[in-house]
C-alpha cells in the first residue's frame, strides 16, 4: 500500500459525506436499526420553561435497549452453561451405570467424574469410627478417604444434599481438612454431595474440589448435582451390600 493510500485510508469521514451516504442510500437505518441506541436524539427548542419528554423518552428507550440486551446475552450464557453440565451429567450418569463391579464403580467415580467435570480431585469420603491412614501422593488425589462420624451432618445439616463452598480458604466446612487430607492446601472450592444408602447404614459424601475459588458457589443449581448424587449413591449401595451378604 503506497503513502498516499495510507494516508487516504485513514482520513476521518465529514458530515458531508455520511450525509451523502444516508441520501444515497435511505434504507441504511431501516437495515441497520441498531444504530439508534448509539444516536444521540436531537433536543428541540420550544421555549422557556418548555421540557422535551420526546428527547427524554428516546433517551430512555436507548437505555432500556441496552439493558435488555445485556440480559439476554446473560440468558444465552447462563443456557449454554445449564445445557453443558447438563449433557456431563448425563455422561457420568451412563458411566457409572455400567460400572459392574465395585472397583469398576470406584474408578469410574474416582477417574471419570474427575476428568468430566474438570475439577481437581474427587473424594469419597466415608465416616467411620475407625480411621484408616489413606495417604495420596505423586500428585493422585482422587480416591477414598475416612471421615470422623457426623461430618456430613455437621456440614450439611440433616436435610440438605449439596454444599457448594465459593472459598475454602476463609469458609472451610466441617471436615475439610480430613475430607481432602494431603491436599487441603491446594482446594480453594468445593462441592460436597450427601450419598444416601437404603441397604447399606453408612454416612458418605461424594467430594469435588478445585484449585480456584468461586467455581462452586451458593447462586449454582443443585438439581443436577442431587441428581449425580443419587446415582453414585444407588449404585454404591448395590455394590456395598453385596459384600456384606
Amino acid at each position: 500500500m503506497s503513502t498516499q493510500q495510507k494516508d487516504k485510508a485513514k482520513a476521518t469521514l465529514t458530515a458531508e459525506q455520511v450525509r451523502g451516504y444516508l441520501k444515497s442510500h435511505p434504507d441504511f437505518l431501516k437495515k441497520n436499526a441498531d444504530m439508534f441506541e448509539g444516536l444521540t436524539p436531537p433536543a428541540r427548542e420550544l421555549g422557556d420553561g418548555i421540557l422535551d419528554f420526546q428527547h427524554f423518552m428516546v433517551k430512555n428507550l436507548q437505555k432500556d435497549s441496552k439493558d435488555l440486551k445485556g440480559k439476554y446475552e446473560l440468558l444465552i450464557d447462563f443456557c449454554r452453561d445449564n445445557m453443558s453440565a447438563q449433557s456431563q451429567v448425563h455422561q457420568a450418569a451412563l458411566r457409572l451405570i455400567r460400572a459392574r463391579n465395585l472397583e469398576q464403580l470406584l474408578e469410574a467415580v474416582t477417574q471419570d467424574l474427575l476428568s468430566l467435570f474438570d475439577v481437581d480431585v474427587v473424594r469419597l469420603a466415608m465416616e467411620s469410627d475407625i480411621l484408616l491412614d489413606t495417604s495420596y501422593g505423586d500428585q493422585v488425589y482422587s480416591g477414598i478417604v475416612f471421615i470422623e462420624p457426623g461430618t456430613s451432618v455437621a456440614a450439611l445439616g440433616a436435610k440438605k444434599n449439596v454444599l457448594l463452598v465459593d472459598d475454602c480458604t476463609k469458609n472451610p466446612p466441617p471436615g475439610f481438612e480430613q475430607i481432602f487430607a494431603d491436599c487441603a492446601g491446594l482446594i480453594e472450592s468445593c462441592a460436597l454431595l450427601k450419598l444416601e444408602l437404603e441397604m447399606v447404614d453408612k454416612n458418605i459424601l461424594l467430594a469435588f474440589g478445585v484449585r480456584h475459588k468461586d467455581r462452586f458457589h451458593s447462586g449454582q443449581g443443585v438439581e443436577l448435582l442431587h441428581f449425580l448424587a443419587q446415582i453414585v449413591a444407588h449404585q454404591l449401595d448395590i455394590y456395598l451390600a453385596d459384600l456384606t451378604v
